[in-house]
C-alpha cells in the first residue's frame, strides 16, 4: 500500500506584507520537498494543500515543514488512495 502525506497548509493571521515577502524568498531559497506529486494553491489565498509520497526519512520532510511554520499552520495526514484502500475496506466489511 502506496503511503502519502495530505498537508493542508493556512497562512498565519497575523501576517504583514513584509512577511509574505520574507516567505515568499525562503519558498524561492527551499522550495518543497521532492516527494510532493500536487501542489495547489486556496483561490482565496488563505493557504493551500500538498500531496507527497511519505519519504524513507520523515526527519527531511519534517525539517523543511518547520522552516515554513514561522508564516503557516498545518495539518498533515497520512493517507492512501482509494485503489489501494479499498481491497483491505472489502477484506474487513465486504
Amino acid at each position: 500500500m502506496k503511503r502519502y502525506y495530505l498537508t493542508s497548509y493556512r497562512y498565519r493571521q497575523d501576517l504583514h506584507e513584509d512577511d509574505l515577502r520574507e516567505l515568499t524568498k525562503k519558498f524561492t531559497e527551499l522550495g518543497e520537498d521532492p516527494g510532493v506529486l500536487h501542489h495547489w494553491a486556496r483561490l482565496d489565498g488563505s493557504g493551500g494543500f500538498v500531496i507527497e509520497e511519505i519519504p524513507d526519512d520523515p526527519a527531511e520532510s519534517f525539517s523543511l515543514t518547520i522552516q515554513y511554520s514561522r508564516w503557516m499552520e498545518f495539518e498533515i495526514i497520512p493517507v492512501t488512495t482509494m485503489e489501494d484502500a479499498f481491497p483491505v475496506i472489502q477484506r474487513l466489511y465486504g
